[in-house]
């Protein structure tokens, strides 16, 4: 793999270093297809973050259609491929980082004052 294919492949993992990649990928919860690892967490952080930066207008759209975009480049560049229906990539996979997204943006929209 050439030195800009690599740095498009590592922006899947949000140009995160090695040593929290391997921590994050740290599996949690199994059963069978469905898993529950640091990065189901790091995409409830991430609706968090982003859920705090949106405002009220059309929000939970807004909100999904950011992680809908954000799964489609994990798919465009490789790193995801949730149709293979490998052990740690599956289309299950895809819908929980949905879930603990939208789940975050959902608790921050609860907590977040209004101006």
């Amino acid at each position: 793999m050439k030195k800009y294919q690599k740095l498009i492949y590592h922006t899947g993992d949000f140009l995160l270093p090695e040593s929290l990649i391997k921590i994050l990928d740290i599996e949690l919860i199994r059963k069978n297809k469905f898993y529950i690892n640091g990065w189901s967490f790091m995409h409830f952080l991430s609706g968090i973050i982003v859920g705090y930066l949106l405002n009220d207008n059309c929000y939970y759209y807004k909100l999904f259609i950011i992680h809908t975009l954000w799964e489609l480049w994990q798919i465009m560049i490789g790193m995801s491929k949730p149709f293979l229906f490998a052990e740690n990539d599956n289309i299950i996979d895809l819908f929980i980082d949905t879930i603990f997204f939208m789940f975050g943006g959902v608790l921050i929209k609860k907590l977040k004052p209004k101006c």
